[in-house]
């Protein structure tokens, strides 16, 4: 299968060490504008090309887009167009005209060629488990739930400067709240639809970027369950926590501490989430797996386009809501 490959930096260079162990064989073709290859990692080499028409001209079966977050929407409409298959990194589209572009292309071309978005966290063992209990009712109905996550913004990828990371810039679409958006899309996926009623977001001084490094949301379930969405760059050990409080339990998932407990007015027990419950590399590979699946069957993802525009929906609301316009 020959795959066109947009996007080199780390979470690029992932997927392409994933789709090799999945598919020895597999032909990489890198779309970067710049034509360099020498700094790719990617080993074997890949072709380079450096503009839209010079890729499609390789015939790829598949697209990866990986750049930075603000160059999404633009691939997505070009993939569409070509009806390639495509695995697209969250979020996959940063402002609100490039959010309506994409469900107009999505509504004339979408439906011929499958799409996977990259919220991985979808695939861990524990969340998933989480989610079962909830269906089950194992708390009974949620009146509160709370998804915190958090990091200092200079420990993400340690061998850059931060200040000149995507994510230290609003046009390329930083911030946490589209930076940070895997809470933005658990809580619907835990909870369904959700109504925003307040956010605010705000920059921190101490680590001079423009982006907001802090946002809050409270928003509301269509059962009346109040949710909070705490986000930042900040916190110095990370963070990412979720709790759900129900009538008759809670549960709550801590990834650091790698746990998932429920706890009713009888008993509070840790939750067996099988070996590998909290191994976040692991879903990278299960994502990419299920993509290739999908390619060559033709079959939907678990995480079509539709899910990944309705998650983005939420977060531009949510930031709009915290900077409304004069």
């Amino acid at each position: 299968m020959k795959v066109l490959l947009a996007g080199t930096g780390s979470i690029g260079r992932r997927h392409a060490a994933n789709l090799r162990e999945l598919m020895p064989a597999c032909e990489l073709v890198v779309l970067r504008a710049d034509g360099r290859s020498g700094d790719l990692a990617l080993q074997p080499a890949a072709a380079v090309v450096t503009s839209w028409p010079e890729a499609l001209a390789t015939q790829p079966e598949a697209l990866i887009i990986a750049t930075p977050s603000a160059l999404h929407a633009e691939l997505l409409l070009q993939g569409l167009h070509a009806a390639l298959p495509m695995y697209a990194e969250k979020p996959v589209v940063t402002t609100a005209a490039d959010l309506q572009a994409v469900v107009t292309a999505a509504a004339h071309h979408g439906g011929s060629a499958p799409v996977q978005v990259g919220c991985n966290l979808r695939f861990l063992p524990s969340l998933q488990r989480l989610r079962q209990l909830l269906q089950a009712g194992a708390i009974g109905r949620v009146v509160r739930a709370s998804f915190e996550a958090g990091q200092w913004l200079p420990d993400w990828r340690p061998q850059q400067n931060h200040r000149l990371s995507y994510s230290a810039d609003p046009a390329r679409g930083g911030g946490v709240v589209l930076d940070l958006v895997h809470e933005i899309d658990a809580a619907l996926w835990l909870l369904g639809d959700l109504t925003p009623v307040a956010a605010q977001t705000a920059v921190v001084p101490a680590l001079q970027i423009a982006s907001e490094a802090v946002a809050t949301a409270l928003l509301r379930s269509a059962t009346g369950a109040l949710v909070q969405i705490g986000l930042d760059y900040v916190a110095r050990r990370p963070v990412r926590r979720y709790q759900l409080i129900g009538e008759e339990g809670t549960l709550c998932w801590d990834l650091p501490r790698r746990e998932l407990r429920l706890e009713t007015p009888q008993r509070s027990e840790l939750v067996d989430c099988g070996e590998g419950g909290f191994d976040v590399a692991q879903t990278y590979r299960t994502a990419m797996a299920e993509f290739v699946a999908a390619v060559q069957g033709g079959a939907p993802t678990s995480q079509p386009l539709e899910q990944g525009l309705r998650t983005a929906d939420l977060a531009l609301r949510l930031k709009e809501l915290a900077c409304p316009n004069p």
